[in-house]
């Protein structure tokens, strides 16, 4: 999915179901790369292109594709978005592994032994209720 698209000084604006998602006014997340699927005659293949994820002032996630980092005219550069839910958000964060970033957005996390033991006493009050 490609949107319109007006470019400002190297900050884009892209306009999607009638609403504007500015690069300058929303706050920049992280950027990262990814591989996209270029469907090719005998095999398909994967390079890698930035991906800037974004959040704007109210609330909403998205991020823009954009330069190919493979130099080569088979892969030309990207330049669109794509709306993101929060758990979109979390996973690209997950697969990150940036904790400080997740945090600073969503404040949820626990760490793994809690939820560990968490579980541990479910299974015993469980195994407990059935013996009676």
């Amino acid at each position: 999915m490609k949107y319109n698209k007006r470019e400002r000084d190297g900050k884009m604006r892209y306009l999607l179901n009638n609403k504007v998602y500015d690069t300058e006014k929303a706050e920049e997340i992280v950027k990262y790369t990814k591989p996209i699927e270029h469907i090719g005659l005998l095999f398909n293949t994967y390079p890698r292109y930035e991906h800037t994820l974004y959040k704007t002032s109210k609330g909403q996630f998205f991020v823009q594709v954009g330069k190919c980092l493979i130099s080569d005219i088979l892969y030309p550069d990207k330049n669109y978005i794509e709306l993101l839910s929060e758990d979109d958000v979390k996973e690209i964060l997950n697969r990150l592994n940036n904790i400080e970033k997740y945090q600073e957005l969503f404040n949820d996390l626990e760490e793994g032994w809690f939820i560990w033991i968490k579980q541990l006493l479910q299974v015993l009050t469980l195994k407990n209720c059935t013996k009676h």
